[in-house]
């Protein structure tokens, strides 16, 4: 039976308050920016801080594609030059040397088909071509990352393909380079010898997608993983895979749109491990700040700010931008950290928005307990182990709900919501059973939210959440 004596530090744990609130700061102008004709409306946005600048892609907009990056000066928040790239520039990364000095950065070009590369001077040294291989005009490419002496990129036009550039001869290496099997691929990211690479893969009809992550070992040249998070196929939402950000401890944070207001922890094996509940928010992209205890996300269709504590997994606060300073700011597309500040681009606006007074956090969760799950992203017919365990002596028990949406049940707060059930009778300082996953096409991409609950005879604790989405 679950005890109604609720420990002081549980509370604390899963209501911890930021100690300040971020606010708005100023708006930096890019207008007129790069070509005169479009608009100067931004995509990525990245900072670079061997030489303390921030690089901003000016995409422009449908009715006119623009073909500059902006450059920064975070000291007084001014543009201090901008570089002639391809048509509608969307990310930026950057090399470096084996002495940590900047050697390049380099911008997708997404109307083009394009990689523009420049130094150090901010020169463009090269213009790298990527294969259209449905002659569309285009392969558009989106994300790209450095990692291991390449450029990655990924393309939106559904070949799934991955391109990868040798940083030294500055060239596109098709041996490298990879198919992600027809998704369309976003913000990648990379971890050891692997790369993640957020997927958004269309359902027939193009009634609905599945949006989810592909790994790829760089090493071995052949996918290790494939599973997606969220799926809809009523026509009413499209879900797709955004960005991850890893963690120095190799968890990360994976976002995307129509996610249903889910942000997901992986662990460090890149899996899926938690739902964060952002009720009702959505991210296009996603920063940690140095200190990672602190994550920004760019809500693109609730035209918002997000922020969530990282050291306990929780939403900090959700900003409405549109009325900042000179106002009509929507479709936030990317956030970055530096300066201690936030800056975020917009492809609603022709503006950069930055924010500082950064709420500050600290670890408070009380989770006790473990609680693993042998496979948080099963196949259908598969058998799950779940395995919990607490103080010997004591009892432990199994809950699952419906949602993420933080609830009191029978006085001990939970992570997981809607209507609590036991999914076993109660153990004593341990239980494990098996979860069978029916084989049922009607059920991909359904989920259940999971918790234990642990007792040392005086105090209710509970474990860190899980969640299970079936494939």
């Amino acid at each position: 039976m679950l005890q109604s004596c609720l420990s002081a530090a549980l509370l604390v744990g899963f209501f911890a308050a930021p100690t300040a609130a971020q606010t708005f700061q100023t708006e930096i102008d890019l207008f007129g920016l790069g070509d005169p004709l479009a608009s100067a409306k931004a995509f990525g946005i990245s900072y670079e801080p061997v030489t303390d600048q921030i690089y901003v892609a000016i995409s422009g907009d449908f009715g006119g594609n623009n073909n500059a990056v902006a450059v920064i000066d975070p000291l007084t928040n001014t543009v201090t030059s901008t570089i002639t790239v391809g048509l509608f520039p969307e990310d930026i990364a950057f090399a470096y040397d084996d002495l940590g000095n900047f050697l390049y950065g380099a911008v997708t070009n997404s109307t083009s088909g394009t990689v523009s590369i420049w130094d150090a001077s901010n020169s463009v040294v090269a213009t790298i071509a990527l294969p259209d291989p449905f002659l569309m005009g285009s392969s558009f490419p989106f994300g790209i990352l450095e990692h291991q002496g390449y450029f990655w990129v990924t393309t939106q036009d559904g070949s799934g393909d991955v391109h990868a550039i040798d940083i030294a001869s500055l060239s596109h290496d098709v041996a490298h380079s990879f198919s992600t099997n027809f998704r369309s691929g976003s913000r990648l990211a990379a971890q050891g010898d692997s790369l993640y690479i957020p997927t958004t893969e269309f359902l027939a009809g193009f009634s609905g997608s599945k949006g989810g992550v592909f790994q790829h070992d760089i090493n071995a040249g052949a996918e290790v993983d494939h599973w997606f998070v969220e799926r809809d196929d009523q026509f009413l939402a499209y879900p797709s895979g955004q960005e991850i950000a890893f963690l120095d401890d190799g968890s990360a944070f994976f976002t995307g749109l129509d996610f249903s207001g889910h942000l997901y922890k992986l662990d460090s094996n890149g899996q899926v491990d938690r739902v964060v509940d952002l009720e009702g928010a959505n991210g296009q992209g996603l920063a940690l700040n140095p200190a990672q205890d602190l994550l920004a996300i760019a809500g693109f269709v609730t035209n918002e700010l997000v922020l969530v504590d990282v050291l306990n997994d929780t939403l900090l606060s959700r900003m409405d931008i549109n009325s900042f300073g000179s106002g009509g700011h929507t479709f936030p597309n990317d956030v970055i950290f530096a300066h201690d500040r936030i800056y975020m681009t917009l492809q609603g606006s022709e503006k950069v928005l930055v924010f500082d007074n950064l709420p500050t956090v600290s670890a408070n969760n009380s989770f006790s307990g473990t609680l693993t799950v042998s496979d948080t992203t099963p196949a259908q017919g598969s058998v799950v182990a779940i395995d919990l365990d607490g103080f010997a002596g004591f009892p432990v028990a199994l809950l699952t709900g419906p949602n993420s949406s933080p609830i009191n049940h029978l006085g001990v707060d939970f992570l997981i919501g809607g209507t609590l059930q036991r999914r076993a009778a109660s153990g004593i300082g341990s239980l494990s059973l098996g979860m069978n996953i029916p084989l049922n096409p009607a059920i991909e991409g359904r989920q259940f939210f999971l918790q234990g609950y642990v007792t040392d005879g005086v105090s209710d604790f509970t474990t860190a959440p899980k969640v299970l989405v079936i494939q």
